[in-house]
């Protein structure tokens, strides 16, 4: 059986704040996110921010968007930024 190398996670304390306030819902979303974002931090659709590599942006669900860095095997997520559709002031459609 192949060996998938699996990246640790890791979180600063405002984003494991932000983690932590996500209702069951959306956190078991975000959770099976990081999972797969854990095995492949460098996936088409995320994106470097700034010069290098290591540092990145992926939209984990719709309404989740994270910043991470990319270490000797670990994975730091640094910022969240959460949406919430009830406070959009002006709705589509």
């Amino acid at each position: 059986m192949p060996h998938e190398d699996v990246y640790e996670v890791l979180y600063t304390e405002p984003a494991a704040r932000d983690r932590d306030r996500l209702d069951p819902v959306r956190r078991a979303a975000f959770d099976k996110a990081v999972s797969i974002l854990s095995r492949d931090p460098y996936t088409e659709v995320s994106r470097p921010v700034g010069p290098g590599e290591q540092d990145r942006e992926v939209r984990l669900t719709s309404q989740i968007v994270a910043e991470y860095m990319v270490s000797r095997g670990r994975l730091l997520l640094v910022m969240l930024r959460i949406f919430d559709d009830a406070d959009i002031l002006l709705p589509e459609g």
